[in-house]
């Protein structure tokens, strides 16, 4: 009997370091990886994926604006409680647009927040960033998409990094706004 307690304690040992070895892949649903080497609270991080929340925890939705000379569709994502773990103690909040509302190749604008016990401690602004939508299903479904280019921090000394990450939002009806 104790050899097959023995047995089943490292089974189950075994099968929960594999889980959290999955944990710390990287293969998350909502990512961003920062190329080189970046100093966020004092730590320095070696090309650094951090996590940006799960699918249900990051939504989005298209909207339409008029211009004088056009419309223009974009498609605005962020976490739905504000901020997401991001991992090694760091809370993430974070605001992006895609320029268009369709699958495709498009622009993108967009702002990375890093927060430690509530207080701002690194954040990443876009520069030049391309982002390609793979899919835009109708509300309820999801919003997928690959982004990649320079973003620049705000320190006193800025730094351009070289970024990727991943989306796949929950899509969701856009917001009314009272007037």
């Amino acid at each position: 009997m104790k050899r097959i307690s023995y047995i089943l304690m490292l089974s189950i040992l075994a099968f929960g370091m594999a889980a959290c070895e999955d944990d710390e892949s990287g293969d998350y649903d909502n990512s961003v990886t920062i190329s080189g080497s970046v100093t966020i609270d004092g730590k320095t991080y070696s090309s650094p994926t951090f996590n940006m929340g799960t699918s249900m925890e990051v939504e989005g939705y298209t909207y339409l604006t008029n211009n004088p000379t056009a419309q223009i569709y974009y498609t605005a994502i962020y976490p739905k409680t504000e901020m997401v773990d991001a991992g090694n103690g760091l809370m993430a909040h974070y605001y992006f647009v895609l320029e268009d509302d369709q699958p495709g190749t498009a622009s993108f604008t967009g702002m990375i927040m890093f927060h430690k016990n509530d207080s701002f401690v690194f954040g990443l602004w876009s520069q030049d960033v391309d982002v390609t939508i793979d899919k835009i299903d109708p509300v309820g479904g999801f919003i997928e998409a690959t982004y990649n280019g320079t973003f620049t921090d705000e320190g006193n000394t800025p730094k351009t990094y070289t970024v990727t990450g991943n989306i796949k939002a929950k899509r969701v009806s856009q917001p009314i706004i009272d007037k």
